[in-house]
């Protein structure tokens, strides 16, 4: 499975739970907002196999919903 990752950060609240659990893909932008980690290419960025799972499933997770993920 290939997902498509990014952050809605208008809506994201900082809450850490995406770059607490999945540290490989998400990261805090300094003002503790989560953003895709730039070494993978940022918003948009393309993840597969067991990173791309658990991205799905982290985004029922997060409390403001802000995790946008689309499988392609």
């Amino acid at each position: 499975m290939k997902v498509k990752v990014s952050v809605d950060q208008d809506s994201c609240t900082g809450c850490g739970i995406c770059y607490s659990d999945l540290p490989e893909v998400y990261e805090d932008d300094g003002d503790g907002i989560s953003q895709v980690l730039e070494s993978l290419g940022g918003d948009g960025a393309v993840i597969e196999g067991d990173l791309a799972e658990k991205a799905m499933e982290l985004k029922d997770e997060c409390p403001a919903e802000a995790l946008v993920t689309e499988e392609v």
